[in-house]
């Protein structure tokens, strides 16, 4: 039987000053100070590696329990490797992949009959009926994974496993995994060390653990929907077993299928997910999402403090008391947005944005200028919603209208103007103040706007007709745009 041992083999994908490289969990974290940042190609492995080494973290830290102990790792420059090194001694059995009794994150009895391909782990690939984003491969004969793709595709399927058909073990489908279709937040420091802090949100480890760390899961636990667990505990949740996975290598230690079925059912728990952001509901506090349609920014209210409809991620929060105890209000920090969008089970998107942000920018009164900000652009794109619909009625038949509104480039190019000027005010808000970016933001919807407008008139051509629905939606922009940019 091959063997692969999570701690120290070389499997997660680092940048380091000069280059890139692999390192296991044990040299990731013990160097966290040397290396730049976690670096797959792929964005739910980005945020999926990010929520083990936090789960390593908490548990071999035993906390930390409050903001001063994260302030003295600072100080210090590194994690302490005596912590880490009797936390891995301890643990070292539970990190082999392919351990016949506890292999890492997986059900060892699972059934290997009627296998399962590999690439049902991962959106990216085509396998059963998931909608193909990047791949075309065929579940009969899929290609070979190393272990070091093994691994990493098994930690992102059970992060954010899209609810849908198993048909395994007495189960006909499954729920998705907890944070399946959430939005996740996560700052980035200068270092992997900083990102880790800037992310170790205080932790109290009574009651809490991670998959590794209790007995393993067998098949008699998980067939029927047997397994059920309140979803608590900051590692727990972190390790939460989605599926029963349990791979199945070749003699060379790649891996072709896998035995597959029916994981935990998460119910509803005290804890939020400190990466998630929650809007606050009549049926309580859901985690927000990513749209399709929208890039995350046009609700970036989401993450700021005290605000009426919105709780912030607990992480973002943490990020903005951690700068500022180490005198770096106004250092700008790259926020990192990662999701997929699914709709019945299937994935349509996987997304990652980032954002430069500051913990000066955060504090109420600068987070009030952000959500002006957001006002007037959502402002000017409802005005220009009915321009488009002025528009349409002078140009097609009143049952065409909807159709014809929906086709012009109006609301499309406005919006993706902005999209790019956005990270510029975040910028500009910490560098230059509120009142210099706020001019510079209206400036850059004025232009959004021209944009936006000159695209669509060329579009739709030069008759009469066109001209005179043009003239009169363009009377009614041009009065709407002075009572709100001016």
């Amino acid at each position: 039987m091959p063997s692969f041992d999570l701690l120290n083999q070389e499997w997660i994908p680092v940048t380091y000053a000069g280059g890139r490289g692999h390192v296991g969990i044990r040299e990731a974290l013990l160097r966290a100070h040397e290396l730049e940042r976690i670096g797959p190609a792929s964005p739910l492995a980005e945020a999926a590696l990010h929520r083990l080494l936090l789960a390593v973290l908490h548990r071999a830290l035993s906390g930390p329990a409050a903001p001063d102990a994260i302030l003295d790792l600072h100080k210090v420059g590194r994690f302490p490797r005596d912590a880490l090194d009797s936390y891995f001694q301890r643990w070292a059995g539970r990190f082999d992949l392919f351990s016949a009794t506890t292999p890492f994150y997986q059900v060892p009895d699972l059934p290997d009959h009627e296998p399962s391909p590999w690439t049902k782990l991962l959106p990216e690939l085509a396998s059963g009926n998931n909608p193909t984003l990047f791949d075309h491969t065929f579940d009969e004969h899929p290609p070979s994974a190393s272990p070091v793709e093994a691994v990493v595709a098994l930690l992102v399927h059970q992060a954010f496993a899209p609810g849908g058909l198993i048909k395994r073990l007495g189960v006909t489908s499954g729920p998705a995994a907890p944070v399946a279709g959430a939005a996740l937040f996560i700052p980035q420091g200068t270092t992997l060390f900083e990102t880790l802090l800037l992310n170790l949100v205080p932790y109290e480890p009574e009651g809490d653990e991670p998959i590794w760390e209790r007995d393993p899961y067998r098949t008699a636990d998980v067939a029927g929907g047997l397994a059920r667990k309140i979803l608590s505990g900051r590692t727990r949740t972190y390790t939460w077993l989605s599926r029963a996975v349990r791979l199945l290598p070749e003699v060379d230690g790649t891996v072709r299928f896998m035995g597959y079925g029916p994981g935990v059912i998460h119910e509803p728990g005290p804890d939020l997910d400190p990466m998630c952001a929650y809007r606050r509901s009549d049926n309580g506090l859901q985690p927000y999402t990513l749209s399709v349609e929208r890039a995350f920014w046009r609700d970036f209210e989401a993450i700021l403090p005290a605000h009426a409809t919105w709780r912030q991620p607990a992480t973002v929060d943490h990020a903005r008391r951690f700068l500022r105890q180490t005198d770096r209000a106004a250092l700008l920090f790259p926020l990192t947005v990662v999701g997929q969008i699914t709709r019945q089970a299937k994935v349509e998107d996987v997304r990652r944005e980032a954002y430069p942000l500051s913990a000066r920018a955060l504090e109420p009164d600068e987070a009030a200028r952000i959500q002006e900000a957001l006002k007037l652009a959502a402002e000017i794109g409802n005005v220009l919603g009915r321009t488009g619909r002025i528009l349409a009625a002078g140009l097609a038949a009143p049952g065409e209208v909807f159709e014809v509104t929906r086709s012009l480039p109006l609301q499309s190019t406005y919006w993706s103007e902005l999209e790019v000027e956005f990270p510029r005010f975040l910028r500009q808000l910490t560098l230059d103040g509120a009142r210099v970016a706020l001019q510079r933001w209206k400036d850059a919807v004025s232009e959004a706007v021209h944009q936006a407008w000159g695209l669509t008139v060329r579009a739709i051509g030069a008759g009469a007709r066109h001209l005179r629905a043009i003239s009169e939606a363009e009377r009614w922009l041009q009065t709407e745009l002075r009572r709100l940019l001016l």
